[in-house]
């Protein structure tokens, strides 16, 4: 490949790649640059799951949010906890779930998923749900809830950010066709064609086991997943390597980095593109509010708070949970007086604390 086509193609696999790189930047900017109110407790109508949507956005992890919610409920009064030595904890219904009485922070869809978990635990008239007895059908169950989830949190940044990932994706496979082509022209060499095959394979493994797949309720841990994903590396990769022996090292060179950024684009920067709008941005600012709060506050301050509201630290224990702080402030609360919850039917309520 003559220097001219090198320096061309290096351009357009830079530009290609700079554009969501840019977006992901652009996005975190505006998140660090939004004013965050001092908030000493999460908006009031928000439960835990919207919290981590808000806050993280698509790249949030519903998988860990049983425990929140569990404690949560218990805290709103419609569940107990009771440990069983046996069974894991003991979690007994007391009364159906009620939206909360704010609209601050309040999602109809997200109260939807909490709603359908909630009925999954307490099915059939049944009353009493243990954490380790859990059947198989709850937990099918409880995928399909996760993965409601999932879709909720990538609604949060789609409306700003979808169609700059759509931009991305359809620049990356354009960018890798391009050098596909002028690689060929340069080196004169229609085998080089057989190049195209990776971006059918990384199209595949982007597109039909990131939707199609959860739509069909193939979880996404499945076994199904963990096979087909070496087949597409196998179908695009093989044949790449077959043609790199044949070209010039300077063009096995660039159609390895235009390969590397396509895939790297397609799967974790345009994934990690979260441009939000001024509403969307205003909750995340209350949510790093509130966080910065308690990991900012002195002990003192913290003890005011209890002392006027008993309840604090259990109203924000599922809250710290989501935004993995509990850790931080386990040495703020251990020093400070507080009463057991009466919802938790045991004698070890620290394991409650952290």
């Amino acid at each position: 490949m003559i220097l001219e086509n090198i320096i061309v193609a290096s351009v357009i696999i830079a530009s290609a790649f700079g554009f969501p790189v840019i977006a992901c930047i652009i996005g975190a900017v505006k998140k660090r640059k939004v004013v965050k109110p001092l908030e000493y407790v999460p908006p009031r109508g928000a439960s835990p799951i919207d919290v981590l949507i808000r806050y993280y956005g698509a790249s949030a992890e519903p998988r860990e949010i049983f425990n929140p919610l569990m404690l949560y409920w218990a805290e709103r009064g419609f569940i107990t906890i009771e440990e069983d030595c046996k069974r894991g904890l003991k979690l007994t219904k007391i009364k159906d779930l009620e939206r909360p009485k704010s609209n601050d922070g309040f999602d109809s869809d997200t109260f939807e998923i909490e709603s359908r978990l909630f009925g999954n635990l307490f099915k059939g008239g049944n009353d009493v749900f243990y954490t380790l007895a859990a059947q198989e059908k709850f937990k099918s169950g409880y995928e399909n809830i996760m993965s409601d989830c999932k879709k909720q949190a990538k609604k949060v940044t789609e409306r700003k950010s979808g169609k700059i990932k759509i931009a991305s994706l359809i620049v990356s496979f354009a960018t890798l066709f391009t050098i596909v082509a002028l690689v060929g022209i340069a080196t004169e060499n229609k085998a080089v064609i057989v190049c195209a095959f990776p971006c059918v394979a990384i199209a595949m493994a982007k597109f039909a086991l990131g939707s199609a797949f959860s739509d069909d309720g193939i979880p996404k841990g499945s076994s199904a997943r963990f096979l087909l994903v070496p087949f597409f590396c196998m179908t695009g990769g093989v044949p790449t390597v077959i043609v790199f022996m044949l070209l010039p090292v300077s063009a096995a060179v660039i159609l390895s980095v235009a390969i590397f950024c396509c895939v790297v684009t397609v799967f974790f920067i345009s994934e990690k593109i979260d441009i939000r709008d001024g509403e969307q941005l205003k909750f995340y600012a209350r949510i790093c509010g509130f966080k910065q709060f308690l990991l900012l506050a002195e002990k003192s301050r913290l003890e005011m708070l209890v002392e006027e509201d008993p309840r604090y630290y259990y109203n924000i224990l599922p809250y710290c949970y989501i935004l993995n702080i509990t850790e931080k402030l386990k040495s703020k609360f251990d020093g400070i007086a507080l009463d057991g919850p009466a919802w938790y039917l045991g004698e070890l309520r620290e394991t409650l604390m952290f």
